[in-house]
């Protein structure tokens, strides 16, 4: 087939003929609506925005201790609910030369050595947020003399914030720490991994549907209050200490898989008795005794529904009345 002009503009969002007056918004106009159609293609193929890795063994995007007053970043990827790409780079120094280098950037925000600047008067659970924003670089005049900034660049906000990142702001948490009233984070196994692992639509057939814990469940019972690392915690129980009491609970859907690994953390200052782990409440109940990381493996029954949104969920039984229980993360594994 021979493609006409006609053909080969079809759908680029502006048209020229010649001799039109072209003004700055129709490039404006063009630029945006390329950069739309980018993020539109990429948004329509996201099940969970997040960081671009396969597990939380690697580490791009990991928040790493330093010291008590600052964390670090480590360079990665991550795509936004908007399909915006939010890039760390390795070395955030200034790249390329301003007039003719095409792939210049001015220097990114700092990701090294992060000060987190918090003092609250009790201890206070804050989360590292990272966001989607521009940087303006290479300034130009106009022919009346005023100057104005002739590029502008992705980059990257990092925040150190007391709530997660609204819904409306792209924004993903990529860790949790508590931070005691001397202003200080107290140790390095302090620090929580909440990076949201990110899942396409492709990624549902082809590979597996990793999916990270995040807070889903809020513990209504008042004994059940939200520890400062992002775990659950249990305390005097009473008498009936046999009461199942949800901590974690994450999601998948069936398309035909073998099995479901799992893998979650009891704290190390835990002492639940026993941990229950349920799927879909169709299946036996798990029991494990003690703190610790657990991993096993469940069969899936081919009776499953495809259109069916089945739970995982982690439970905790067998608590002493005294005791002090906790789930951290708990990630499953599709295969």
């Amino acid at each position: 087939m021979v493609l006409t002009i006609t053909d080969l503009y079809r759908g680029a969002g502006s048209k020229f003929f010649d001799d039109q007056l072209m003004y700055s918004q129709d490039l404006n106009n063009i630029e945006y609506t390329k950069l739309e159609t980018i993020r539109n293609s990429i948004k329509s193929m996201i099940i969970q925005p997040g960081v671009a890795i396969h597990s939380l063994s690697e580490s791009a995007l990991k928040v790493e201790y330093v010291d008590a007053k600052h964390f670090t970043i480590n360079p990665g990827y991550a795509v936004d609910k908007f399909g915006r790409l939010i890039y760390v780079p390795s070395s955030t120094a200034a790249s390329g030369s301003i007039y003719t280098d095409p792939y210049y950037h001015p220097a990114w925000p700092d990701r090294q050595n992060i000060a987190h600047n918090q003092l609250p008067e009790e201890l206070t659970t804050y989360y590292v947020n990272i966001y989607y924003t521009t940087q303006q670089g290479i300034s130009g005049t106009n022919d009346e003399g005023t100057s104005f900034y002739t590029r502008e660049y992705d980059s990257y906000r990092i925040s150190v914030e007391n709530v997660l990142p609204s819904e409306n702001s792209g924004g993903l948490c990529l860790a949790s720490f508590p931070i005691n009233t001397d202003g200080d984070i107290p140790s390095s196994g302090s620090i929580n991994d909440i990076r949201p692992l990110l899942l396409c639509a492709i990624q549902t057939f082809t590979t597996p549907a990793r999916e990270i814990f995040r807070k889903s469940i809020v513990a209504t019972d008042v004994a059940n209050n939200s520890f400062a690392a992002i775990a659950w915690q249990s305390g005097d129980l009473g008498p009936d200490t046999g009461v199942l009491i949800l901590k974690a609970r994450t999601s998948f859907r069936y398309y035909g898989e073998a099995q479901v690994n799992i893998h979650f953390t009891a704290s190390a200052a835990s002492d639940p008795g026993s941990v229950k782990v349920i799927i879909a409440t169709v299946f036996d109940t798990y029991n494990f005794a003690g703190a610790g990381s657990y991993s096993f493996s469940i069969n899936l029954p081919t009776t499953l529904l495809s259109n069916v949104l089945y739970d995982v969920t982690v439970s905790l039984a067998n608590v002493n009345p005294t005791d002090v229980a906790m789930i951290s993360e708990m990630v499953i594994d599709v295969i």
